[in-house]
């Protein structure tokens, strides 16, 4: 007798650990769009990034990447560190209502007018810009506009240059540019107090090899870090030990592991790993970040509207076309996770309400299935979708809500 080899219509659509999530939100009756965190895999990634920290400098986890408040607070417990980097106003204000001890650098350069928002409604928290919150800076106008702002509020702000080291995004592009922000500072020392440099260095390791490797390209960088570093201590003859020369990301902060100009470390992503961190020197970090839904219909093959023989000529015989999903939702900046083979139907188009997937027959998906994306960022990922879902050895044990828009 021949046995029938083809695979089953409903065999498992998931390996083991995605089964183990979709039980996860089967119990609790989570049926809709929703980013889940892996609890585990997040704590061992805090575990490793740790590692990855020389000795004697601080990490500044960014906020941007870890925009949900229970989620940094148990982030900065696992990473000892109390040092955030922020990119919005509104969260701004919620961190410093949230993490009144914490120690702040702004990650980009913000409009005067958010500034000034910022102090005009702080409301009451034991949180002191003064002495916990660095203004990034990176043009002369914007300085004085800063001045300005200190002398109308009658306080000092602190403030930390941006450098240009390769990335070519703004800030001083040289020693002389640098100079001439750092005499500014030099004149108004009542109102505004300099406290480090921040050099971003995003571009390293993003050029093609044949063009310049990463190592070149994180010498230069380095180098470039350490010439505007000559022009501050030159400058400022008297900098106290605890300026803030800051730097990294996820993608570079292991390359600072040794001789480095920098004592203060930028990383968040890593923690989740979303898809954009899939590289090698991350190799040892487990994603831990997911947005899932469940399937809303399940169809052998793939109809497009109008005459069947396009379908049949686009579709036809191509086993990885061989079933298609309407999913609950979908236009997500992510990429299907699992099951293995999935692909978005780009010939029926982008559908936010009923997003179409095709896959294979093998580990083909039922109705109430749940598709599981990688985001390919988490900082978009983690605002979007209402309460975070926390799972933690195979339950969802919390709902984790983001920073809001106040």
């Amino acid at each position: 007798m021949t046995r029938d080899r083809s695979p089953a219509i409903h065999a498992s659509p998931h390996d083991i650990y995605f089964n183990g999530l979709q039980n996860a939100l089967n119990q609790a009756g989570i049926a809709r769009p929703s980013v889940v965190i892996d609890r585990e895999r997040m704590r061992r990634n805090a575990a490793r990034l740790k590692v990855l920290i020389a000795p004697g400098t601080q990490l500044r986890l960014v906020e941007k990447s870890l925009p949900v408040p229970a989620l940094l607070d148990e982030l900065m417990k696992l990473t000892d560190t109390r040092s955030l980097m922020v990119f919005h106003e509104p969260q701004l204000r919620q961190v410093a209502q949230r993490f009144p001890d914490s120690d702040v650098l702004m990650g980009k350069p913000m409009p005067v007018l958010a500034a000034r928002h910022f102090y005009q409604h702080l409301g009451h928290t034991s949180f002191d810009p003064a002495r916990q919150l660095q203004w990034l800076i990176d043009t002369p106008a914007r300085l004085q506009e800063y001045l300005e702002l200190a002398c109308g509020l009658g306080t000092k702000l602190r403030v930390n240059l941006e450098i240009d080291v390769g990335l070519h995004r703004g800030g001083a592009s040289d020693p002389a540019a640098l100079h001439v922000m750092l005499e500014q500072l030099r004149a108004a020392p009542e109102h505004l107090e300099f406290s480090g440099l921040m050099g971003y260095d995003a571009h390293v390791g993003k050029l093609p090899a044949l063009v310049e490797s990463r190592d070149t390209s994180f010498a230069k960088a380095v180098a470039a870090y350490r010439a505007f570093q000559a022009t501050a201590r030159a400058c400022y003859p008297e900098l106290a030990p605890g300026m803030c020369w800051n730097g990294a990301g996820s993608p570079t902060v292991a390359l600072h592991r040794y001789d480095s100009p920098l004592n203060d470390v930028s990383a968040g992503s890593a923690l989740l790993k979303p898809l954009e961190f899939d590289i090698d020197l991350l190799a040892e970090f487990e994603p831990a970040i997911f947005i899932t839904t469940p399937v809303l219909k399940a169809q052998d093959g793939t109809r497009l509207p109008g005459p069947a023989w396009l379908s049949k000529l686009l579709f036809g015989g191509r086993a990885r076309r061989a079933r298609s999903y309407f999913i609950y939702g979908g236009g997500w900046p992510a990429q299907p996770a699992s099951p293995v083979g999935l692909q978005p139907n780009k010939q029926f188009g982008l559908s936010f309400n009923q997003s179409i997937l095709n896959g294979p027959r093998e580990h083909a998906l039922a109705v109430n299935d749940t598709v599981f994306f990688r985001p390919y960022q988490s900082e978009g990922s983690l605002l979007h979708y209402g309460p975070v879902h926390v799972i933690d050895n195979g339950r969802i044990v919390d709902a984790w809500m983001p920073f809001g828009e106040t």
